[in-house]
This record gives C-alpha cells, structure tokens and sequence, in this order.
C-alpha cells in the first residue's frame, strides 16, 4: 500500500507536552534528589556505588562501546550499497539513520560542554564543591561550568531511536524495535549513571527530549526516503 510519510503530527505534540514538562513543572519537584538517595551514604558523603566494576565496567564503558556496533554495522551497510543492488535502495534510509545516530550524540555533547550545571557527585550537598544551580539559574560569581547537563552517556542508548524514524515509513514493526531499544538501552545507561551519582534523571529526560527533537527536524530537512510516497509493510 502506498502511503505519504507517517510525519504524524503527535510526534511534535510529544516534544512540545514534554518539553513544557521539563521546563516548567519537573524543577518544581524534589524527584532529582528523591530517586539517587538511596545511592548516597550520608555518613561517608559520597555514592557508594561509584566505582563498582558493574556500573563501571559493563554499564558504563561496556555498553558505550556496545552503541557503537549499530553505526558500524550502518557505515558497512552503506558502503557495501554501491555494490549490492538489494541495498541500493535503502541507501538514502542507512545513511539517514546513521547520520541521524550521529547528530543526535554530537548535539548532545555540544550542549554539555556549554552546560553550567554540575555532576551530583560535585555538589556541595553531596561531598563536592559545586553549588546546585536551578534550571534557568546563572552561574554563581567565580565559579566554573559543571559541564555535565543533559546525560551524555544515555545519549549512546537513545541515539538508536533514529531507527525508529528511519523505518517508520517502512516497516512499522521494526520500527517500534527500534522505539523500544532507544527508550531501553537509553534508560539504562542514564539510571546507571544516576546510582553512580553522575547525573539526575532530569539530565536524562533531557537527554531525551533533546534527541527526540533533533531526529524530528533532521526528518523534515531530509526524510529517509527521497519522494513523499513510500511503501509501508
């Protein structure tokens, strides 16, 4: 059956429900500070499970080098489309995703760098240094950027919804596989750097918002398939 792209309108709703959210009523909730507690020893001011070889190990650096898999195995895929005829057609629709991959991590890295919010494990209230800042706050005079806003390991985990979006006009099956491993590899990642004491969950959130965004606009400057026509399994 032929169809236009399912640019289905709810995706901006989406962005623009959650982005109202997180802007505007998540700060006024105390579920940053209420959800890593358990992970803080009071007593010994610090995350007692900071260092532990699982997170570490595994879910940190194991499953960072893990994300990098699905781009290698699209830039071979895209590659090997100037030879093969059956992946000639999908060019355009690998090379979207991997791009889409891509830029939804670069941007991520960009805005941390920029960031003025610190790690949890270097606030004050945790045994650190750095003063928490709001939201919308401005950096305290003489202090330096925490550079650690929004999440940029779980940005790995949810850079794969890309997939989603490429194959959405396609294949909608596989296109929620991909919904569901971006949503779960990036939640993963995030709360396992929240045990650590390395992010709140709304580094994460935004983590996500901002890579929704970002394939959502990257979608409409170049869809994953040339024509408005496409057809759809």
């Amino acid at each position: 059956m032929r169809q236009r792209l399912p640019f289905l309108p709810w995706h901006w709703l989406i962005a623009l429900l959650s982005g109202v959210f997180l802007a505007l009523i998540y700060p006024q909730t105390q579920w940053d500070h209420a959800l890593i507690a358990p992970y803080f020893d009071s007593l010994q001011q610090r995350f007692f499970l900071k260092d532990h070889p699982f997170l570490t190990q595994f879910m940190h650096q194991g499953l960072k080098d893990l994300m990098i898999l699905p781009a290698l195995i699209l830039l071979a895929a895209w590659a090997a489309s100037w030879k093969y005829p059956k992946l000639q057609t999908h060019r355009r629709r690998i090379g979207w995703t991997l791009c889409g991959m891509g830029l939804a991590a670069l941007t991520i890295s960009i805005f941390k760098s920029f960031s003025n919010h610190a790690c949890p494990w270097d606030l004050s209230l945790y045994g650190g240094y750095a003063a928490e800042i709001p939201l919308w706050g401005a950096l305290p005079a003489g202090a330096k950027p925490g550079q650690c806003m929004p999440g940029g390991h779980a940005s790995g985990g949810y850079a794969l919804l890309a997939f989603y979006f490429g194959l959405l006009d396609l294949n909608r099956r596989w296109a929620y596989v991909g919904l569901a491993a971006g949503l779960i590899f990036g939640t993963a990642m995030g709360w396992a750097q929240m045990m650590r004491g390395a992010h709140f969950l709304s580094h994460n959130l935004w983590t996500l918002w901002t890579i929704w965004v970002v394939l959502l606009l990257w979608y409409c400057v170049w869809p994953p398939v040339r024509q408005m026509e496409s057809t759809h399994v």
